[in-house]
């Protein structure tokens, strides 16, 4: 079991307050809508990030275990996290694989699907996602073969934007039913676009699905299978002081898959932190992972969506 830091969440949500506070002075803001949306004063930190993982970009839960992977500059690895102390205990090599800019990661039963997807520059051409069977980690490789899957976006013409001004960046990805989906991190508009695409075709042009108003830009992806809600995991940010404030859209009673096509609620988180992993843990619940900052060390934290669904009487 997890072993929940000993802080004073009192005191932390105070602090946390006076930082969305601070946003609003001469130096910088969040956008206004930020301050349309509840803050959960209840995620609990479990645990502090090692220096190994001190850009943890996507994680997962499996196996009793906490994967994990950093943003780009890192060699194409994940890591195995023991529960207990939040250290890595396991590494495993991607083998000949580039971690170009790997941005998140997701399972179905067979197995672990990474993206190298992050295009902040907008001029990225060579996107992909890597795959490798958990079979081989099971077995005790530590090194893995893996397949990719390239993919071009079907409303893509622009390759040539300012840097950080456009809509084609992507850091969340999902693993659902039989297929694979991505959801678009967009820094123009703060909407996000979300597309479906076969998890075994080599090459393939994803299909646009629909956008939604999140408000702000998507970093993470999950979803609590058994029940079918879908959690999207982002973050507002103040360019001008660098502040994130995080955040989480739940999505369920969505028909056929068109999870933007069904009920919604945003929920802010009560840290101002760089969030870009998220997995679901149990009981409702979901592990967010975050970043390392000039304002904190990266942390694990959960979650707990059931209470918010309860709250707008769904069923989940």
């Amino acid at each position: 079991m997890f072993k929940i830091l000993k802080i004073s969440y009192c005191i932390g949500f105070v602090f946390v307050l006076s930082l969305l506070t601070a946003c609003h002075s001469n130096n910088g803001e969040m956008p206004a809508s930020y301050y349309e949306f509840p803050i959960d004063s209840t995620v609990q930190i479990i645990q502090t990030l090692p220096s190994e993982v001190n850009e943890s970009s996507g994680i997962i839960y499996w196996e009793d275990k906490i994967w994990t992977h950093n943003d780009s500059g890192d060699d194409p690895n994940i890591y195995e996290l023991a529960v207990e102390s939040g250290e890595v205990s396991r590494t495993v090599t991607f083998k000949d694989a580039t971690a170009r800019d790997w941005e998140d990661m997701t399972q179905d039963s067979q197995y672990i699907y990474v993206s190298d997807l992050g295009n902040n520059a907008g001029k990225r051409r060579d996107l992909a996602i890597y795959k490798t069977e958990k079979s081989a980690i099971i077995a005790g490789q530590n090194e893995v073969t893996w397949s990719k899957l390239d993919i071009t976006y079907p409303d893509r013409t622009d390759y040539k934007p300012p840097a950080y001004k456009h809509n084609f960046d992507c850091e969340a990805l999902l693993a659902f039913e039989d297929s694979l989906y991505i959801f678009s991190k967009n820094h123009l508009d703060k909407h996000c676009r979300f597309y479906s695409l076969a998890n075994d075709l080599p090459t393939q042009e994803i299909q646009l699905k629909n956008r939604f108003n999140t408000k702000g830009m998507i970093t993470g992806a999950a979803a609590n299978k058994e029940k079918g809600i879908i959690a999207l995991l982002g973050y507002n940010l103040d360019p001008n002081v660098g502040n994130f404030g995080a955040f989480v859209w739940l999505f369920w009673d969505y028909p056929n898959r068109e999870f933007f096509s069904g009920k919604s609620k945003r929920i802010n988180m009560p840290f101002i932190a760089q969030a870009e992993g998220i997995s679901y843990w149990k009981n409702g619940q979901f592990i967010i992972s975050t970043e390392q900052t000039r304002m904190m060390k990266g942390k694990l934290m959960v979650f707990d969506a059931a209470k918010w669904m309860e709250a707008v009487g769904s069923r989940q």
